[in-house]
Formats: structure tokens, C-alpha cells, sequence
């Protein structure tokens, strides 16, 4: 009976842990993240305040600017869904080229870079792309961030999302991808990424989108160090030990 005990613990062991690989990152709850909190408010103090952000950024202890060395800078245009009159919105694109080792980063041209708005409610302030046609889309820009050190998760707030398409790119310290998460079609509110198997190597980002009208912005960025509990296989592991504790106690005694 200890045999077979010994063996199911180690078939559940290894059932959580190639849950835990299933894929490169798994969403999970924003406030399971334990870390500092960048929320940009030192950047608009007042409601409804826009500031122009032209050079690198650094807040909170992340260096944000518009990409990195080795993306190439492009412009694509995608309507705006829903509206009688065909109207069309020019984004950034940085779906060309990948990022060089080390992740350098690099800021847009003057004006249009990034910037930083006030929404005048109890979250503040939230930091934007400004996109390759200032003052006629602000927001239509990308926005890439470098750590100080690789984490093993992260979570945002993104704030006015119409539908649009939007991937958040996750990369390690060499440049190489982690994942390509697909965002599109969210609404407005918190979410949270954390590696599979608990590897601290997410380096940085890049948030790139195709979402109209107001563009989006992110606001309370959430950076954790410590592996963040996958629910999947947190549940498969509780089970299996729950299981292990009742078969222990209904074993019979040797005496």
C-alpha cells in the first residue's frame, strides 16, 4: 500500500507539473500579484491633464519608450467597426523585425512617442502610445517596457478599449519571444500573466493594438518576482494530496 501511495503522489506530482508546461503563460488573477505597483500618477497630477512624454521614461523602476532595438517601426490603418461612414485609424506596427539582445530600448520621434493622461477617477493617471499621427489619434501608439529584473509575472489595467485587436508580446533578456498574448476583444480592467512552471524570465514587453477610437492605455502595472500559483494545477495538486491524506488514514495499522 506505501508502494502504491508513493506512486500515485508521484503521478500526481508530474501531472501538475506538465499542466504547469502546457503552455508559456497562464492568465490569472490580478490581485494574486504580489509587487510594487507603477500607476504613473507623478506623471499628471491633475484631472483630465495630458502630458507629452518625448525621450525614455522610467517610473516606478521600468523603463518604458515606444520599442526595441531590432522591432521595425511601421504604420497599418484598420477601421473603425460599427460606424455608418468608413472611418480609419493609423497604428503603430512593430510586427517586423524582433528584439535585439540585452533589449534596448528605443523612444519615438518628437510628439510622438509617448503620453499621459489624467482620467480624473479614483485609478489617476495611465501612460499611452501617441502613434504615427499625433493629435489625430493620440493613443494609436505602442508601448514597450524593459525591467530592471526578469519577473515571473505581470499584470496591467487597460483602459478605453473599444474591441479592437491588441497583443501583448512577452520577452526574455536575449530578445527571444516568450508569447505573443492575444488581447483583442477585452474590455476595459485588470489582467495578469504568469510564466508556466514559475520561470522568472519575463524581461519586458511590448503592447501593440489596432483599437479605435480612443486608442488604449494601460495604468497599475504589477510586476512579480514570485511564482504566482497556476489555478489548474494548484487544483490538481490540492486534489491528489486531499486524496493521499484519506487513503493514509483509512490504511490499516501494522501493530
Amino acid at each position: 500500500m506505501k508502494f502504491r501511495l508513493h506512486t500515485l503522489a508521484a503521478l500526481l506530482l508530474g501531472a501538475a507539473f506538465t499542466q504547469a508546461q502546457a503552455g508559456a503563460t497562464t492568465e490569472v488573477a490580478y490581485t494574486a500579484l504580489a509587487g510594487p505597483t507603477v500607476s504613473f500618477i507623478e506623471l499628471v497630477a491633475n484631472p483630465f491633464d495630458v502630458a507629452s512624454l518625448d525621450g525614455l521614461l522610467s517610473s516606478g523602476g521600468v523603463l518604458f519608450g515606444e520599442r526595441f532595438a531590432g522591432q521595425e517601426l511601421a504604420e497599418h490603418k484598420a477601421p473603425r467597426p460599427g460606424e455608418e461612414e468608413v472611418a480609419q485609424d493609423w497604428f503603430d506596427d512593430l510586427s517586423n523585425g524582433a528584439p535585439t539582445a540585452g533589449l534596448t530600448l528605443l523612444a519615438g520621434a518628437a510628439g510622438a512617442n509617448l503620453g499621459a493622461y489624467h482620467y480624473g477617477d479614483a485609478d489617476g493617471a495611465a501612460l499611452f502610445g501617441v502613434g504615427p499621427q499625433p493629435g489625430n489619434g493620440d493613443g494609436f501608439g505602442a508601448i514597450s517596457a524593459r525591467f530592471a529584473l526578469p519577473v515571473s509575472a505581470l499584470g496591467l489595467q487597460l483602459r478605453d478599449l473599444h474591441g479592437g485587436a491588441i497583443t501583448l508580446s512577452l520577452y526574455r533578456l536575449d530578445g527571444s519571444l516568450i508569447e505573443a498574448v492575444d488581447l483583442s476583444g477585452r474590455a476595459d480592467g485588470q489582467v495578469a500573466f504568469a510564466r508556466s512552471g514559475g520561470a522568472a524570465d519575463i524581461a519586458g514587453f511590448s503592447l501593440t493594438h489596432a483599437d479605435p477610437h480612443y486608442g488604449v492605455s494601460i495604468d497599475n502595472l504589477v510586476l512579480s518576482a514570485a511564482p504566482v500559483p497556476e489555478p489548474a494545477s494548484a487544483l490538481l495538486l490540492l486534489g491528489g494530496l486531499a486524496l493521499l491524506g484519506t487513503a493514509a488514514r483509512r490504511r490499516p495499522s501494522n501493530t
